[in-house]
């Protein structure tokens, strides 16, 4: 069964594919709305990457995954397109497509599912796309010859030496941006600093896995890709919609105004 699923997965235009069983992540569920959703006697796990990494140079202001357009919307479609293809094959058998916003521990599923290392920064590192991907998965009460082993990083630790949680009060840079609250002068001064609109790569750029990371293929994150936030942009279909104009509209004028004038 697995080679029929991978044949379909390729088809539909997702490359690397990955299985891992239920059981595997049971213990390690994570609760949210979606728990519902999964399938009962659910047995495998069927994870599929989505690389995002566009070019070699980083974007200006925004993180990576904020340089394409909103991956919930480019890998629901692909999930959703191949969850149909499996229902219309397998119809003895229930499949559920997840992203996200999901009970399964994603990195750990897919680390599980031999997609790459499980990083001391809690990414996964995918050995052709470095941790530049988005994890989709569909959840299947069918058994598949599973891979159930998980492989961490070599600990080499750069990504704990240049997060800046330590000038935040252990606090992630990537949240502070996305916060709808007044930002204190910490806060402002570190998205100042790294010159960040929405969101943080620091611990995936100095990671040495990162080094030769390849480039997506997916057509949607290539041909929709913005190098950095400009005010008064549209912001439809892009990672920060959801918080609304004026959250990214502040972090931006933060990064335009002197903090100590």
């Amino acid at each position: 069964m697995n080679g029929r699923i991978t044949e379909i997965v390729n088809k539909a235009g997702i490359r690397d594919v990955g299985f891992c069983s239920f059981e595997t992540v049971s213990g390690k569920m994570l609760n949210c709305r979606a728990l519902s959703r999964l399938p009962e006697n659910a047995k495998s796990i069927i994870l599929m990457l989505f690389p995002y990494k566009v070019k070699e140079d980083k974007p200006k202001n925004i993180s990576r995954y904020a340089a394409v357009p909103d991956y919930h919307k480019i890998a629901g479609k692909y999930l959703e397109s191949i969850t149909v293809k499996l229902r219309n094959e397998f119809i003895d058998n229930k499949f559920e497509w997840f992203t996200d916003n999901s009970p399964i521990p994603e990195v750990y599923a897919a680390a599980a599912a031999g997609l790459g290392l499980y990083g001391e920064n809690g990414l996964l590192i995918n050995e052709k796309y470095g941790s530049w991907c988005f994890i989709g998965e569909i959840v299947t009460d069918m058994p598949l010859d599973c891979k159930n082993e998980v492989k961490k990083c070599p600990l080499c630790s750069n990504c704990k030496k240049a997060c800046p949680r330590g000038d935040l009060g252990d606090k992630c840079l990537s949240a502070v941006s996305q916060q709808k609250r007044e930002l204190n002068l910490a806060e402002k001064t570190a998205l100042k600093r790294y010159n960040t609109v929405w969101g943080c790569d620091i611990c995936a750029e100095v990671c040495p896995l990162n080094r030769n990371a390849g480039i997506t293929y997916i057509k949607e994150f290539i041909e929709a890709y913005r190098d950095f936030y400009k005010s008064g942009e549209d912001i439809k279909d892009r990672a920060y919609e959801w918080r609304g104009e004026s959250t990214v509209k502040r972090n931006f004028e933060i990064l335009n105004s002197d903090l100590f004038s």
